[in-house]
């Protein structure tokens, strides 16, 4: 039986604005660029405090978190956007709205056996041919060993196959697949959990130093075993 995640904690010092800067928010932004193009309404399913939405932040972006803490920072830095407070397995939309939705980290998150509800809301609310693009942790055995967040919360990492498996069951072809960030990013994700449970502060020492190291990995095109992007669009019904 897959262990059900605990809750994420809310720790006001840390949690009081977007991420934007960080180096796997910046790639969702980069590998989604031309998915947006020419896109009139974005559904971003698990916005929390709107890291990834203030860097597409527009009139036609609807965020969806179902912390109000979370949404009522992602309101202030996100002035374009709408913010909606509800459940990803439930979503307050009618039938063919988006042509493009996208969740960043989220599966992980939702309890165990969820991820099925999700798909089924995340094609109902899309339009024919609509992209679904997102993240997820891979279930690469170094990954899950080096993330204190698979250990201490419980959060999972998934097989790339099945995962892909699981959204073409759902009937979405699958445009473009990669995993991103090594070594230095599980270092990084790290010193991340250990500044803000242990020491209490913004940064642990050497952070920023593999922080800029995570990036490099992250962007330099090359397959790592850390974070996997997916993008596909729903099929034409036949």
């Amino acid at each position: 039986m897959r262990k059900e995640p605990s809750a994420t904690s809310w720790n006001p010092e840390f949690d009081n604005q977007p991420t934007s800067d960080v180096p796997r928010i910046k790639f969702s932004r980069m590998f989604s660029d031309k998915y947006l193009e020419k896109k009139n309404l974005i559904l971003e399913i698990g916005c929390g405090t709107g890291s990834y939405t203030r860097l597409i932040d527009r009139t036609s972006c609807i965020g969806l978190d179902i912390s109000l803490d979370a949404v009522k920072v992602a309101k202030n830095y996100c002035t374009r956007s709408e913010f909606v407070v509800a459940s990803a397995m439930d979503l307050p939309f009618k039938n063919e709205t988006f042509d493009l939705v996208c969740t960043w980290g989220v599966f992980e998150e939702i309890p165990a056996g969820a991820e099925k509800q999700i798909m089924i809301e995340v094609k109902r609310t899309l339009i024919s041919e609509g992209i679904f693009v997102l993240s997820a942790y891979g279930d690469h055995i170094i990954a899950k060993i080096l993330d204190p967040a698979f250990i201490i919360r419980g959060v999972r990492h998934y097989n790339p196959e099945q995962f892909i498996n699981l959204i073409s069951e759902y009937g979405f072809e699958i445009n473009e697949y990669t995993i991103r960030g090594g070594l230095n990013t599980l270092v990084s994700n790290f010193l991340f959990y250990f500044s803000k449970h242990v020491l209490q502060k913004k940064d642990a020492p050497f952070k920023k130093f593999f922080d800029k190291k995570s990036a490099n990995e992250i962007y330099d095109g090359k397959s790592g075993i850390v974070y996997m992007y997916i993008a596909g669009h729903k099929k034409k019904q036949s």
